[in-house]
């Protein structure tokens, strides 16, 4: 059961949120759970506008995500969120999905405080008031460990930092890469499959005019392993495992 102060955004699944096959797509609900944690996140007092006056902001480093059913063109998606404790230098942030009363998602988030002058963590228990340094019952077991990088790429593809992908903090948005991580999958794959897990690290940051590389290779019992990384110096700048279900 979700704490008291867990709040609630409802969403509607517009057409331009739909993939070609009027689903959710990741990317789209990757937004939803940021605006819905923004939201949670400024009525407790320490969200994006707070945190701006002090010379920090938020940034998302890990995002868990189960999805139990296919989300489609047309539902309404209550996102569900309420932060959950303290993990070292990270502050947790868990989330219940729900559709027509039914839950059909769970996902665990893990997030940063920046300095908006250094770019480098800050301590979240410097931030957050005592009551929220606690952990509380995730909804997903927590991760620590890093997930690896593809170990013979199959899929490479290259794209360009667009004016659309950078956030208010000035850097790449999660919920492109996310998206890219997805692209790196082949045709048939994409034809017949949809998510049904998304583990993702975000590793470092990227700005406008770079260019992103986007890889996969097959992890075993249908999953995958992607990383992103920028094409000026290699440096990663994600990486995700992903298991799949046929599309229904």
């Amino acid at each position: 059961m979700a704490p008291v102060e867990a709040t609630r955004a409802t969403f509607t699944v517009h057409s331009f949120d739909a993939d070609a096959f009027g689903l959710l797509s990741p990317a789209a609900l990757a937004g939803y759970l940021q605006e819905a944690a923004g939201r949670s996140a400024d009525a407790l007092g320490f969200g994006i506008a707070a945190l701006n006056a002090r010379g920090l902001t938020w940034v998302l480093a890990r995002q868990r995500l189960v999805l139990d059913a296919p989300i489609r063109w047309g539902d309404s998606l209550v996102v569900e969120t309420w932060p959950s404790g303290l993990d070292r230098l990270a502050a947790l942030r868990d989330f219940r999905l729900w559709r027509d009363g039914a839950e059909v998602g769970r996902a665990l988030t893990t997030w940063f405080v920046m300095d908006l002058a250094t770019r480098r963590p800050s301590r979240p228990d410097r931030i957050l008031p005592p009551e929220r340094h606690a952990q509380v019952e995730h909804v997903l077991p927590l991760e620590s460990a890093a997930l690896p990088a593809p170990a013979a790429p199959g899929i490479d593809k290259r794209f360009q930092v667009r004016f659309a992908d950078i956030d208010a903090n000035r850097h790449v948005t999660n919920a492109s890469y996310v998206g890219w991580a997805l692209e790196a999958v082949e045709e048939p794959h994409w034809q017949a499959l949809r998510l049904a897990t998304l583990d993702v690290q975000f590793l470092a940051e990227t700005t406008l005019g770079q260019t992103i590389l986007s890889r996969s290779a097959p992890d075993g019992d249908g999953a995958l392993l992607h990383e992103v990384v920028r094409a000026e110096d290699g440096k990663p700048l994600a990486r995700a495992r992903t298991t799949w279900v046929a599309r229904g």
